[in-house]
């Protein structure tokens, strides 16, 4: 007869296992089982009360009757919810308020693109220019070698009252009389030579070349427009009363000569090893050089004119009634317009 072991076996008290090799005979026969005699067998737990219950049975329907009564409770509570609502099927419109706030944003802007365009037309009818002359300057075409440089609208001279038509005189005088100013070609000259020593250790007269000839290319070909003058005479501050005068003046490009020249001529002295040494140079070697010089002088074009803007500050004598110009206004304008720096 098997007896019951209870299925709560404490690990620590229970007694050696049988194993499936000590039912077998041995051939030691050493320590012998003392329960081998006696009839055993292995503990079993004993079966719980609990089942499981089906969708379908009573207990099953019972629990989710308490699940929604639990979830309606919590829902109902103080009158809120966890739960996001439901999105509606149709997207909500924006509100009036927002509607009209947009609408009142795009007739501001409408009003100021008119009025801005219109203030633009007026301007252009008073002054004699063709309403849609900004239009038409914003998307033209040119073709780069046959463009022609704007130029300003030409100054009437019969506008003007007296002392601005004394200004506009001296202007004219002094922008003619460049091209014959010996001070101004000897300035072009020098900076020329200057250059030239400080690139490659040569003047002008090292390299056997002739710098009035670049000075006349560039006087000969100088042009101007007077755009507007300006004349206070009447102020309090003598120092206050003067002339000014703007214009738009021309002059051949030097770009491509100096590019063409510099690279030439620093090759050459390379070549013939006087980069380094700067010893002086033999006859044949000046009149390579010379060769050079002209070559690039070929680069400068009459009709590839650079267009810049100027201006002539003139002092004002009161007691002879006179303009003169200011020497400081002048040599600025020399040194821009042919880039002595």
């Amino acid at each position: 007869m098997s007896r019951h072991h209870d299925s709560n076996i404490d690990p620590f008290n229970a007694g050696e296992p049988v194993m499936p090799e000590d039912t077998q005979p041995s051939d030691f026969l050493g320590d012998a089982c003392s329960f081998a005699d006696k009839d055993y067998s292995a503990p079993r737990k004993r079966p719980d009360a609990y089942r499981a219950p089906t969708d379908n049975s009573p207990a099953s329907v019972a629990d989710k009757r308490t699940d929604r009564a639990w979830k309606a409770a919590f829902k109902t509570r103080d009158g809120k919810t966890n739960q996001k609502p439901r999105a509606s099927n149709h997207t909500k419109s924006s509100s009036p308020k927002t509607t009209g706030r947009r609408s009142k944003l795009a007739i501001f802007i409408l009003i100021v693109f008119i009025l801005v365009v219109a203030g633009d037309l007026l301007e252009s009818t008073f002054f004699d220019e063709s309403p849609f002359a900004s239009f038409e300057e914003t998307f033209s075409t040119h073709d780069d070698d046959t463009f022609d440089h704007p130029r300003a609208g030409q100054l009437d001279p019969s506008e003007l009252n007296e002392e601005e038509s004394t200004v506009y005189d001296v202007t004219c005088q002094t922008l003619s009389a460049l091209q014959d100013n010996e001070d101004v070609r000897e300035r072009i000259c020098n900076n020329l030579s200057q250059e030239l020593r400080n690139s490659y250790g040569y003047d002008v007269e090292d390299l056997g070349i002739d710098p009035t000839i670049y000075a006349n290319k560039l006087l000969g070909n100088f042009t101007y427009q007077i755009e507007s003058v300006y004349a206070f005479t009447n102020n309090e501050d003598p120092a206050d009363n003067r002339g000014t005068a703007f214009f738009d003046y021309f002059v051949p490009s030097a770009y491509d000569f100096d590019e063409t020249f510099h690279e030439e001529l620093s090759e050459y002295l390379y070549d013939e090893g006087l980069s380094s040494a700067h010893s002086q140079l033999t006859d044949a070697q000046k009149e390579r050089v010379r060769e050079i010089y002209n070559d690039a002088l070929n680069e400068i074009e009459n009709d590839d004119t650079e267009s810049s803007y100027g201006s002539l500050e003139f002092s004002y004598d009161s007691a002879t009634n006179t303009f003169s110009l200011k020497e400081q206004s002048f040599n600025e304008l020399v040194d821009s317009a042919f880039q002595l720096f």
